[in-house]
């Protein structure tokens, strides 16, 4: 094994103008002047006659009061910024932003009539400024050339790509929220009540929000519905505000337009969705003693990471002094020892990782705080009495502010892991509140969230003889079951709030590290499709982010899961394939501390699932942090990085080892070959499936003779002079003028503050000059597209070459840190400058007999000398 090296810090940076960044161009097909005049002319007037139709049907009062009503604005193209000239029209205000793929029609359409992307606008109206609306309408109907007042200018692009406007419906309170599935699963169960959440409008008028309140306390009691005492959550970080409520299943048996349940219309509701919901089963656990004695050192000082998951068992024997648990809920009184499974798995592997393989256990405690409790019927549930919103930010406040004169519990925390989703809400095109929540205290409260990809549990159709369904499969098989993975994209996207911005979202890789005996009775009748190339776990979820972000960002393993034939399946071209449940005696998965039956405290079970990358993840990020504070005692004053760096340096670093490697090639093949994707895609929609790739630990935690990796942070604002920072990579003259391959890693991360107004959502955005074509170094074209890893929080880049470049004496690379401002800023008036953390790799063959380590480590420290 290569000696290991420490990691090397990048001398402060200099100052420079920010690189601009090349602008897109829309191909969008228009209707012409006067065309759009004789679509849209008319439609304001009927939109006005049904508003006030509307008003009549749901006034409680014989004057009526029901005076404000949605409009939805449905666009091709996009309008940047719309809210704000939103805000220049009394009696209106923006709610929302959502993108949107339509279907070309005679008027609208991209390229040789395909589907163009475009925006739904959704806006809060009253009789007043629709009225307003119509008189703009006016102007621009008699000359499209007039002006308009200032402020104003966005109407009339507004104007000439409107493609539908209409008020906003029942249908639309549905939409993508789960809730038809949820009625179901209800109506199954035989329950004559349904508890659901009402997130309603956010008008900056606190008297207009209780008023909206109070209206549909109202109509919710018409039907014999009520809203839950003490539910009401108002969050206006997020714009968020929302409530609990009962109804009886009966009034949602017309879910349209036409309904008579006047609440399913109430005028300020935007949606109705199932409380945020992630079950844990109790009864598919099947635990066994540990077989050896487990001794580590006993952990010291302050939790650095925290878990928000179920109660842990926290005297188990691999969890004992290793967590601290603040249950101010107090859950435990609602969990007996045996039910605290999920909860105790988590904290064991972000405590010691994967109990099969080699033993890392972290040196220091972590924070454990229960979110779920035991319901008592077989599973850990989030509190049916509250939202989960209200919950999750009581929690994070307490942690690192403190609350109501209380100090922070525990304020050191840096990290914290999230391995819980909503299956209800998977990632189309809207946040969740989930994820704008995260997004919001992670850039407020300086915090890394590692979140988990979430499961998917269905069944999958492999098409394959059946009569080949054995182990091992063949080559062919494998590879044709990732492709029939991939193709499920729509149905596998990624589970709230793994969406979230400034997270690290992480999915799962097949893999533990567990012996299995492949004879071993219990795998008669399974099988484990890619147990060879180990790669894509067939539960994991993907797909991407916000504005085409790349998620999952990484891929840890998760456990092997296997699969076995649905019972009476007799089909003879295809198999229909079905999940074993995680929680087994026998491997594979991955080696948990799991309680027992009874509630015993030496028991273990092999599980998997994203919780488990995540899981590892920030095991990683532990051991990561560990490294820092011993870079930090090893240096110099001038050279040790603050702390408050700690979550962006750690979320570049664990992106800073994954590569896809030779998957590359085998991922691009299979997605060459979707009728959907432009040969020029191919590279950019290989992310969506894979993120980044398989992160590789070692890589990150150490150098080597021939791996060098120098780290970097800063703080960047947007404004002029202030926007971009240099950092001096040095070139080792001792490969200068070889033909040598070099790789060179680069990755930049941060958090930003967002706009949920903005259809651009993220405020700042950082990026890395492309390398491609720098004068130093010829180096290829990223494995990733450029492009699509500047849509996030996260830049990776991986170049390779072999040329034969000249390095100069005292040489060096240079790598700049630019910075703009994205969406605008709402109402943030002087956002924080940025925090970010920045890591860069030049890797050569360990055959080379060179140590560019020794050479870059004495140039750096002459850098930091001058």
């Amino acid at each position: 094994m290569a000696d290991k090296k420490p990691l090397l810090i990048f001398p402060k940076p200099g100052v420079a103008a920010r690189e601009p960044r090349p602008s897109g161009r829309s191909d969008i097909h228009l209707p012409d002047y006067e065309r759009q005049k004789e679509r849209i002319g008319r439609r304001w007037q009927t939109l006005k006659d049904s508003f006030e139709k509307e008003a009549v049907s749901l006034s409680l009062k014989p004057e009526g009061f029901f005076t404000e009503y949605i409009v939805v604005f449905e666009i091709a193209d996009s309008i940047d910024e719309f809210y704000k000239a939103i805000a220049k029209i009394p009696g209106m205000f923006f709610l929302k932003e959502l993108l949107e793929e339509f279907d070309p029609d005679e008027d609208f359409y991209k390229g040789e009539h395909k589907s163009y992307p475009g925006r739904i606008f959704v806006s809060m109206v009253n009789k007043k400024s629709i009225d307003e609306i119509i008189r703009l309408w006016d102007i621009f109907d008699k000359d499209r050339d007039a002006a308009f007042d200032s402020g104003l200018a966005k109407f009339k692009d507004l104007f000439k790509k409107l493609n539908k406007v209409r008020h906003y419906s029942v249908e639309d309170r549905l939409a993508d929220t789960g809730m038809p599935q949820y009625l179901e699963e209800i109506r199954e169960m035989g329950q004559e009540n349904v508890r659901f959440e009402v997130e309603f409008a956010y008008p900056a008028s606190q008297e207009r929000r209780d008023r909206a309140f109070g209206e549909f306390q109202a109509l919710i009691a018409e039907v014999g519905g009520e809203i839950i005492s003490g539910s009401k959550v108002d969050l206006r970080a997020i714009r968020y505000f929302a409530c609990l409520a009962d109804a009886p299943i009966s009034a949602f048996v017309e879910l349209t337009n036409q309904t008579n349940v006047r609440f399913l219309k109430a005028s300020h509701v935007l949606y109705f969705r199932p409380p945020g919901q992630a079950k844990v089963s109790k009864e598919s656990n099947e635990t066994i003693e540990l077989d050896t004695e487990f001794k580590v050192d006993e952990p010291f000082g302050d939790p650095l990471l925290a878990v928000f998951d179920g109660l842990p068992l926290e005297n188990h024997e691999l969890l004992q002094g290793r967590i601290i648990v603040d249950d101010p809920d107090e859950f435990a009184s609602k969990y007996i020892a045996g039910s605290r499974i999920h909860g105790t798995a988590v904290a064991s592997t972000i405590c010691h990782g994967d109990l099969n393989g080699e033993k890392q256990s972290l040196v220091r405690p972590i924070y454990a705080r229960p979110l779920m409790h035991y319901n008592g019927f077989g599973h850990e549930e989030f509190p049916q009495d509250r939202l989960l919103i209200d919950l999750l930010h009581s929690a994070i406040v307490r942690m690192v502010k403190g609350k109501h004169q209380e100090p922070a519990v525990a304020k050191r925390v840096k990290v914290v892991n999230l391995s819980l989703g909503d299956s209800f809400r998977p990632f189309r095109k809207e946040m969740s509140s989930w994820a704008k929540l995260l997004d919001w205290a992670a850039y407020e409260f300086n915090l890394l969230f590692i979140v988990s990809a979430g499961n998917f549990g269905e069944q999958i159709e492999f098409t394959i003889d059946p009569a080949e369904f054995k182990n091992p499969i063949s080559e062919e098989g494998k590879k044709s079951f990732l492709d029939q993975m991939l193709r499920q994209d729509f149905n596998r996207k990624i589970l709230s709030p793994a969406e979230s911005i400034n997270s690290l979202t992480v999915g799962a890789l097949n893999r533990d590290a567990a012996e299995i005996d492949p004879n071993h009775p219990m795998f008669f009748a399974r099988i484990n499709l890619t147990a060879d190339h180990g790669y894509l776990a067939p539960y994991s979820r993907f797909g991407w982010g916000m504005n085409g972000a790349v998620k999952p960002d990484i891929l840890m393993p998760g456990g092997r899961a296997f699969l076995r034939r649905r019972p009476g399946d007799r089909s003879e071209d295809h198999v229909n394939l079905m999940f074993e449940p995680g929680g087994y005696k026998e491997p594979p998965g991955i080696l948990v501390a799991s309680p027992g039956s009874s509630g015993q405290t030496n028991h273990v079970s092999h599980q998997f699932g994203t919780t488990f990358s995540a899981a590892q993840t920030t095991h990683l990020a532990g051991n990561l942090m560990e490294i820092l504070l011993q870079l930090n005692q090893e240096s110099s004053i001038d050279q040790q990085i603050d702390e408050s760096f700690f979550p962006v340096l750690v979320k570049a670093l664990i992106a800073h080892g994954a590569d896809l490697g030779e998957n590359y090639s085998l991922f691009r093949e299979l997605i060459r070959e979707f009728p959907s994707v432009d040969p020029k895609q191919i590279r950019a929609r290989t992310a969506a499936y894979t993120g980044y790739g398989e992160v590789n630990a070692p890589r990150v935690l150490y150098c080597t003779a021939h791996r060098v990796t120098l780290i970097g942070v800063g703080k960047l604002f947007w404004e002029d002079k202030e926007n971009a920072h240099v950092f001096k990579f040095p070139l080792p003259v001792s490969i200068s003028s070889q033909v040598i391959p070099k790789t060179l890693v680069t990755t930049l991360a941060w958090f930003t503050p967002c706009n949920v107004w903005s259809n651009k959502y993220r405020i700042a955005h950082l990026y890395l000059s492309n390398f491609k074509n720098n004068e130093d170094l010829t180096m290829e074209e990223g494995m990733y597209d450029f492009r699509k890893t500047s849509k996030g929080t996260l830049q990776h880049q991986v170049y390779s070459g072999d040329r034969a470049d000249t390095f100069i004496e005292d040489g060096f690379l240079i790598v700049k840190v630019n910075c703009r401002k994205d969406a605008s800023d709402s109402e943030i008036k002087a956002w924080r400058r940025i925090n970010y953390g920045l890591a860069v790799t030049l890797e050569i063959p360990e055959t080379v007999e060179v140590d560019i380590y020794e050479e870059i480590k004495a140039a750096i420290q002459t850098q930091v000398r001058t």
